[in-house]
């Protein structure tokens, strides 16, 4: 992790310690070490901090922890207090957490823990990021979704794998690369790899790298994505697609941080963040022998499940307004256009979503209406109607054309004939499948049969 620049206080009695734990602070900002709880005071009023490491056991010589005073006061500073102690029953601890400290971390401390520590208080610090990746980037309403993402926090604070499912077009991206900003900011890399783009032969190489010579073709060395993320994050997509072979290699990256690049002997280590996605069924995958169960259970840490947009039908209106309000032109779209927009099933999401909002904004006309929606659209909506007992909306422009030329008497008769003619021959000329389907009597049939007849002689009389 890279310098953060925050501004941090160090409270230690033990002169090794506070030697040890200044040197591994220093890379994450501006460290000020004092070996007092007198001294601790003195330096609050004095400069606004960041965060704050305390010794509960100050002196030796007196019984009560004076630690516990010094978190009181940094909470009261709002500063994000770290209890660091050798005092591990569960009476201190519980203290600590009562009087307002963030965590408690065991003696010695190492990098590991210390990074698991910053990544909580940068969670913390960046709830705004959260609340602007609702507001301007992933509209949602959905009260589950949303408490998912903010309780990322006991993911970020286990170092834990973040694996990500839904559809196509759900948003897994926008959600993996948020997950890599709150942790990292822009610091880090994010290396983004869909599994299901490249070739089984080439993907191994995408992954590991390899070594010049490693095969046919390989002129030059290459880096691969595990080595691109070290100390950032790893968003593996569509990893259901992976190959068997390379699973087993990735499995073993997982569980030891190390790889080797093609072609070579060398061990190389690779300390990065993993977020996996995919649009299958992992599960249903591993029981028919396609995805490894121990790679499922090690890619599956925290689990979040992104809804379809035809389960999101509340977000609908959201999503139109602030597709819209991206676009220069400015138009208006009819309440029959946001009725039909928001009870279609949307099988492209909200990639798809996006895509017809813009395609209305291209519209000759500012007031869009029905009939400016996408044909394939309209359709659907036209046969949810029809399903649903709804007759209105179904005469087109062709039709009102022909019933101001020929009269709807005439128009009713031609329509019924058509009909009729159409679902006899459908149903290889079997009257009572037809009669069935058009539900007509026999009688009406007949009639209308009548008069096709007589039409097809009097062409055949004039020919």
């Amino acid at each position: 992790m890279q310098n953060n620049n925050y501004q941090i206080l160090v409270v230690e009695d033990d002169e090794l310690s506070l030697i040890g734990h200044t040197y591994l602070l220093k890379n994450y900002g501006t460290v000020k070490a004092v070996k007092s709880k007198e001294a601790a005071v003195k330096a609050l009023a004095a400069q606004t901090f960041d965060l704050i490491f305390i010794d509960l056991n100050l002196d030796p010589l007196v019984d009560s922890l004076e630690g516990l005073e010094l978190i009181e006061l940094a909470h009261q500073a709002s500063i994000y207090s770290i209890v660091i102690s050798g005092l591990e029953h569960e009476e201190s601890i519980q203290s600590s957490y009562e009087r307002g400290c963030q965590d408690y971390i065991s003696k010695p401390f190492n990098r590991e823990s210390l990074d698991l520590v910053l990544q909580k208080y940068k969670f913390k610090r960046n709830q705004g990021t959260l609340q602007d990746f609702f507001k301007n980037e992933f509209i949602t309403q959905d009260p589950f979704l949303i408490q998912q993402l903010k309780d990322l926090k006991d993911a970020f604070a286990s170092d834990r794998p973040i694996f990500l499912q839904g559809t196509t077009g759900t948003g897994k991206t926008m959600v993996a690369e948020l997950l890599h900003r709150i942790v990292f900011g822009d610091q880090q890399n994010f290396v983004h790899l869909n599994c299901s783009e490249v070739q089984d032969t080439l993907i191994e190489s995408e992954l590991f790298g390899h070594i010049k010579g490693a095969f046919t073709g390989a002129d030059t060395k290459r880096q691969g994505k595990i080595l691109a993320a070290d100390g950032g994050t790893l968003f593996l997509d569509e990893i259901a697609t992976m190959p068997l072979s390379l699973q087993q290699k990735l499995l073993k990256v997982l569980e030891s941080k190390t790889f080797y690049p093609l072609g070579s002997d060398t061990p190389i280590k690779s300390n990065f963040r993993l977020i996996s996605a995919t649009c299958e069924d992992l599960e249903d995958l591993v029981i028919k022998g396609k995805f490894r169960k121990d790679l499922y259970y090690r890619i599956e840490g925290y689990n979040i499940q992104l809804k379809c947009l035809k389960n999101r039908k509340e977000d609908i209106p959201y999503l139109i307004k602030h597709f819209s309000a991206k676009s220069k032109r400015k138009v208006v779209l009819s309440a029959a256009v946001k009725n039909v927009l928001t009870n279609y099933s949307w099988p492209g999401n909200v990639r798809e979503l996006k895509k017809c909002v813009d395609i209305l904004h291209t519209k000759g006309n500012g007031f869009i209406k029905v009939e400016d929606l996408p044909a394939y659209i309209v359709e659907h909506n036209m046969k949810s109607e029809i399903d649903q007992g709804k007759l209105h909306g179904l005469v087109s422009h062709v039709q009102l054309k022909a019933v101001e030329k020929l009269g709807i008497k005439a128009f009713f008769e031609k329509m019924e004939e058509e009909i009729c003619e159409h679902f006899y021959k459908k149903n290889n000329n079997k009257v009572r499948k037809t009669l069935a389907m058009l539900k007509i009597s026999n009688g009406f049939f007949y009639r209308v049969l009548g008069r096709l007849k007589s039409t097809d002689q009097a062409e055949k009389t004039l020919s």
